[in-house]
């Protein structure tokens, strides 16, 4: 039998009938539908006229504009305050709370009923009303393969004289990675039974949450900057299209007092309106391996990641981009390759100003003195092709570059950062050299 609290879920394609819970005066009092599609999250209300409520004020329902003067002149304008971005709704299955809430549109009759729509970035299942949670003082997540690249495990394979094998329950240790961003960083284990009913099937597996735990409240941006962290290095070592996702929040007002006097904090699942798969690659050659880095490496990088986003960031975030022309691709990382230049130049002790009036040039021969002997090409010949294609797409008064030229450039800067943060964790250069060989980057575009 199905408890209410395993209950309180919403898959896709669901829907639920409740009610908005708090002050009438400020939700209403009438009923509303919640409901999942592939497009996210997205909770339905309605109302029987135009003054029925605070609810048709959030769409600004038959506002006119020559009303709105009227009543400025008269010194007592409406006020028409918006979606709440927080949301708390409540049904027989439980209590979910509704966080970034907005208006995605209305119909209405005039002077009638009329019906909205509001978009949710996140729910938050269980809890308590009188939580706020916006902010939360512990959160987990789980980032696309990095158990599989930490090499965590929570099940062990015993021979049984019965029943050939059997299947433990024994979690590797928590990774304990320290405070850093005003947070405490923790990887743990988990494991779990997933049943799969059409195929009569019992999958154990293995989940390694990446929890982050403050001494009070605080936003949820801020919680998940080393979970972003170690995605990013995780797609700068394989170079394959990594997501997270939000498992769990914790709150301090939502605790659970035990007779001992022993006070626990509810993990609450939460789901987010845009959740993204990672495909498994069938096969990947990291340049980074856990065992090169260990606890201490992956503090380095949190370092590193902070210090160097104007790098770092551009070129992950090309790794999304596989939909866009060559011309696009070049120009979403050469700003990052350029970023590198300038900061090494800055590391060589040049002032904020000589740094920044280096010439392209420059900054990647500079850049080619870190990593030019690990690369699989020629580190001057790559620096003067990337010089004339770049220049070619920024400057309109020079002839556009060959775009297999173009794309080529762009694999090659995207080749050189990796091998330069490789570098920065203290990967052998020997080592790195061979792993860069295997990696699918080495390899140029050709016309088939």
């Amino acid at each position: 039998m199905t408890s209410s609290l395993d209950s309180n879920t919403l898959a896709v394609g669901e829907r639920r009938f409740g009610r908005l819970v708090g002050d009438v005066a400020r939700v209403g009092g009438g009923d509303v539908v919640l409901e999942r599609t592939i497009d996210g999250i997205v909770l339905e209300v309605t109302w029987s006229s135009p003054d029925d409520g605070p609810v048709p004020r959030w769409f600004r329902v038959e506002v006119d504009v020559l009303d709105l003067v009227e009543e400025s002149n008269r010194g007592t304008p409406k006020t028409f305050d918006g979606v709440p971005r927080l949301l708390q709704f409540g049904d027989r299955r439980g209590f979910v709370t509704l966080i970034g809430c907005r208006k995605a549109g209305y119909s209405t009759r005039s002077g009638g009923p009329g019906s909205g729509r509001i978009r949710v970035q996140r729910a938050v299942f269980g809890g308590r009303e009188k939580c706020d949670y916006t902010a939360a003082v512990a959160l987990r997540t789980t980032v696309s393969h990095l158990r599989n690249w930490v090499g965590a495990s929570a099940w062990t394979t015993y021979e049984s004289s019965e029943t050939g094998l059997e299947y433990r329950r024994e979690l590797s240790e928590d990774v304990e990675l320290g405070r850093w961003g005003g947070v405490d960083i923790l990887l743990r284990p988990q494991a779990r039974v997933a049943e799969r009913e059409e195929r009569d099937l019992i999958e154990l597996r293995t989940d390694l949450l990446v929890e982050t735990r403050a001494r009070a409240p605080i936003p949820w941006e801020r919680h998940l900057r080393p979970h972003s962290a170690l995605r990013d290095l995780l797609v700068v070592s394989g170079w394959h299209a990594e997501v997270g996702a939000i498992h769990s929040v914790q709150h301090p007002g939502d605790a659970y007092m035990y007779r001992d006097g022993d006070e626990r904090m509810f993990w609450r699942p939460v789901i987010s309106s845009q959740e993204e798969t990672a495909l498994r690659p069938k096969r990947r050659h990291h340049l980074v391996t856990y065992d090169d880095l260990g606890p201490d490496g992956l503090r380095c990088w949190f370092g590193i990641w902070a210090r160097l986003q104007r790098v770092i960031d551009p070129i992950v975030s090309s790794i999304n981009m596989r939909n866009t022309t060559p011309v696009a691709l070049l120009a979403q990382v050469g700003p990052g390759v350029e970023a590198l230049g300038y900061e090494l130049s800055r590391r060589d002790g040049l002032s904020r100003k000589k740094a920044g009036g280096i010439n392209l040039a420059n900054r990647l021969a500079r850049i080619v003195t870190e990593v030019g002997d690990v690369l699989p090409f020629d580190g001057a010949d790559w620096a003067t092709r990337l010089v004339s294609a770049y220049n070619g797409i920024k400057h309109a008064n020079r002839d556009m570059p060959n775009l297999l030229d173009v794309l080529n450039a762009e694999r090659e800067c995207v080749l050189v950062v990796r091998a330069w943060c490789s570098l920065q964790l203290g990967v052998d250069r020997a080592v790195l050299r061979e792993r860069i060989r295997q990696d699918a980057q080495s390899h140029p575009w050709v016309l088939d």
